[in-house]
């Protein structure tokens, strides 16, 4: 079976943040890793692979320093990978990732399983899986905790609010978004270790794949928001607070 694992690096939430221009956050002072979510999904591949037989596939979006958290995927068991390095996809908003991404995939062949987490720790959109499969006209399902393979056939349950799981059966190549506790991540291994800094990673731009790198939105503004502590109680009939409320959030969005 030939799976898919979608990785992303991400800041280290403990790091400390600060915006250059309103445009970017300084670096200098960030930690990266792998975002949490996509552990979860590179284990449930690997151990797909490790039932099934096949192999597991990185693909990544994001500068020269992904490359670690890349290798830290192949010491964990994954084959090979695809690290899209390319500024105008860094720059580009989630449609940008999602089509660079799915293209790469393409480009792959025979692809019968992708799997990503179910959000990224940084902005937490929760879309990018959900583009892609629809880029690949491919069934999705978001919130995924358990997984079974049956030849051509799939059964996952997904978390709903409350506690509860829904379970949906559904066909392959289909596209998978893990949620957290699907599984406890392995590891990588010191004989993992050795045999990542050999394996496959092709460094690739956008246009390689024909991904078009146009985006659907225009950035503004990045700011950390003001946190002032206080809550307001609004008196009076429904209608008239309600009116109160509408105002008071419009003159709020005038000041940011």
């Amino acid at each position: 079976m030939k799976i898919v694992v979608c990785l992303k690096q991400v800041p280290d939430m403990e790091s400390k943040f600060k915006i250059i221009d309103e445009k970017k956050i300084d670096e200098s002072q960030i930690a990266f890793k792998i975002n949490d979510f996509d552990n979860y999904a590179v284990e449930a591949a690997l151990q797909l692979k490790e039932k099934l037989g096949g192999e597991v596939v990185i693909v990544s979006a994001g500068p020269a320093r992904a490359q670690k958290d890349v290798r830290q995927a192949f010491a964990m068991g994954a084959d090979w990978g695809i690290q899209i390095d390319d500024p105008a996809v860094e720059a580009g908003d989630n449609y940008v990732i999602a089509e660079a991404l799915q293209k790469a995939i393409a480009s792959i062949g025979d692809v019968e399983l992708v799997l990503t987490g179910v959000q990224a720790e940084d902005d937490q959109a929760s879309v990018t899986g959900v583009m892609m499969a629809h880029l690949m006209d491919a069934p999705h399902v978001t919130n995924v905790v358990k997984l079974e393979v049956n030849g051509k056939d799939l059964t996952v349950n997904r978390e709903l609010a409350g506690g509860k799981n829904e379970v949906i059966n559904l066909s392959i190549p289909a596209v998978l978004a893990i949620q957290s506790g699907i599984n406890e991540p392995r590891y990588p291994t010191l004989p993992g270790i050795m045999k990542a800094k050999k394996k496959r990673l092709d460094v690739k731009k956008a246009a390689d794949f024909g991904a078009s790198a146009a985006a659907k939105t225009e950035f503004i503004k990045m700011f950390i928001p003001v946190s002032e502590h206080k809550a307001e109680i609004i008196q009076g009939d429904p209608k008239t607070a309600a009116a109160t409320l509408v105002n008071k959030l419009k003159n709020e969005a005038k000041v940011l």
